[in-house]
């Protein structure tokens, strides 16, 4: 996957939540490191006081997060700590040494198959990448799908992906239903619309169209309901226009709102660099939202007065 395509989706703190190494409390400790008599006979018939205690550790903490981990023992002391009271009263910290990566392999395997889980290969990355397509038909804001593809995957028994990959697949999926939508609204477009939607980023005065079209009303005055009133005649044919195309082209209102706000994040001057089409969707759902918003304001407003 291209390393353009990678959106910044959670931050560094939810990353660490989702791929660190787990940090147990005493009571974690006492429940995810609680071996099942099948578990129990695995670890005791292993070789070595290293490759047993890694085996306790992976357990517990594939239980925890459905994930493997590289680790040193010196960053799990007081994990091992308690597995060798529990587990191996007469053994030693200093004895416990770092696993051969064909070993701690071997484990995951023997992880896997104990609870019928299986890793992301290419076959399930073929799934999970048609799932994320499907999934920005009904929303394309990033932390959206990358949550519905996440319970994908456990609902899957896959283990999740490095999260680069993640950011990877998830960035194709909304630039790929992004051109999917961008393709119809060329098609559809009409001179007049398309006039309508460049008008937005005019200047007028100094001020530019879209700049004035997002100001919202200050209070229920005559004078601010009136330029409520102008608003909503502007945006009244790219409503009616926009209607009609997103419904046949299948956008969700999550996908509306999110488009919408985009052209509320982005300054003028960002999108008026931007690919025309882009541009052209975002200020569509733009102008479809935020006509709704206004009916909802000025229904306020009558009641109101």
């Amino acid at each position: 996957m291209a390393r353009d395509a990678r959106l910044s989706i959670l931050t560094a703190q939810e990353v660490g939540d989702l791929y660190g190494l787990p940090r147990f409390t005493e009571d974690d400790r006492r429940l995810h490191f609680d071996l099942s008599p099948v578990e129990l006979d695995l670890v005791h018939g292993v070789y070595t006081i290293s490759v047993a205690v890694h085996l306790v550790l992976q357990l517990g903490y594939f239980k925890a997060k459905r994930q493997f981990f590289v680790f040193e023992p010196e960053a799990v002391t007081d994990d091992v700590e308690h597995i060798l009271r529990r587990y191996f009263p007469d053994r030693r910290l200093a004895e416990i040494n770092v696993l051969s990566k064909p070993t701690r392999l071997e484990q995951q395997k023997i992880i896997l198959k104990l609870f019928d889980y299986r890793i992301c290969d290419a076959a399930a990355k073929i799934d999970l990448e048609q799932k994320s397509r499907r999934v920005a038909m009904l929303s394309t804001q990033p932390i959206f799908i990358l949550r519905e593809v996440l319970q994908y995957l456990v609902h899957q028994r896959v283990v999740v992906p490095g999260y680069t990959y993640m950011q990877s697949m998830v960035g194709q999926a909304v630039s790929g239903e992004r051109l999917r939508i961008t393709r119809l609204l060329g098609r559809a477009l009409t001179p007049e619309v398309e006039r309508q939607l460049e008008a937005l980023l005019d200047a007028d005065e100094g001020m530019y169209r879209i700049s004035l079209l997002k100001h919202e009303p200050k209070d229920f005055s005559y004078g601010e309901l009136r330029q409520e009133v102008e608003r909503r005649k502007f945006f009244q044919p790219l409503f009616e226009f926009g209607q009609t195309f997103l419904a046949s082209a299948g956008l969700s209102n999550e996908s509306v709102k999110y488009y919408a706000s985009l052209v509320q994040f982005y300054t003028v001057y960002k999108l008026q660099r931007m690919a025309a089409p882009t541009v052209r969707l975002y200020l569509l759902c733009f102008a479809a939202h935020r006509f709704r918003q206004i009916n909802d304001n000025l229904i306020e407003a009558f009641i109101h007065l």
